[in-house]
């Protein structure tokens, strides 16, 4: 995915920005989440979710790593971003 290695243009975002983070992502190493979680945690518009057990897309329907509960609160949780940035 490579988002840790382009950590300096956070300050550059213009528009709003949602990140679900699949904290066993077997392409997003643990320390490549902690620098992108810590370097991006205040900024003003930018969220990020994390699933503790998941692995990468876990929301996708028949996929391997799906987990229907977890799909359902990372898809409730993008709805409420779209309402409140979109609505």
């Amino acid at each position: 995915v490579g988002i840790e290695n382009h950590l300096g243009e956070a300050e550059r975002l213009a528009n709003p920005l949602l990140m679900h983070i699949a904290e066993e992502d077997g392409f997003v190493p643990k320390p490549a989440q902690e620098r992108i979680l810590g370097a991006l945690k205040n900024h003003q518009r930018l969220t990020v979710h994390t699933y503790p057990g998941r692995n990468h897309a876990f929301t996708r329907p028949g996929g391997e790593h799906f987990h229907a509960a977890d799909a359902e609160t990372a898809n409730a949780r993008t709805g409420e971003f779209f309402k409140r940035w979109l609505g």
